[in-house]
């Protein structure tokens, strides 16, 4: 494997490159679990549904799906408020 000679611009596109591609995977994890905290909240609804209304399922998984609603809300939660954190802190350093 050759190395390459360091230069500005080698560095520059390589490291924008790096960049844009770890930004594309931090949005596609970033809707996939938007998209695996949906689905928790829906699956929360449909056992609760289907023991109000239906008067099947348990009360124990009911609550367990309630459970993982909750745990994925708050986690969705911390995620959100640590990212305008960091936003607000390199606006910050910038201005």
């Amino acid at each position: 494997m050759p190395i390459n000679p360091i230069g500005a611009g080698n560095v520059t596109s390589q490291g924008t490159e790096r960049s844009e591609r770890g930004g594309e995977r931090f949005a596609a994890s970033l809707a996939q679990f938007l998209k695996d905290a949906n689905s928790d909240q829906t699956e929360a609804a449909k056992e609760i549904k289907r023991l109000v209304v239906d008067g099947e399922g348990s009360v124990h998984e009911a609550m367990v799906a309630m459970n993982k609603a909750e745990g994925s809300f708050r986690l969705l939660m911390e995620m959100r408020n640590r990212l305008v954190d960091g936003i607000n802190r390199l606006l910050q350093t910038r201005g």
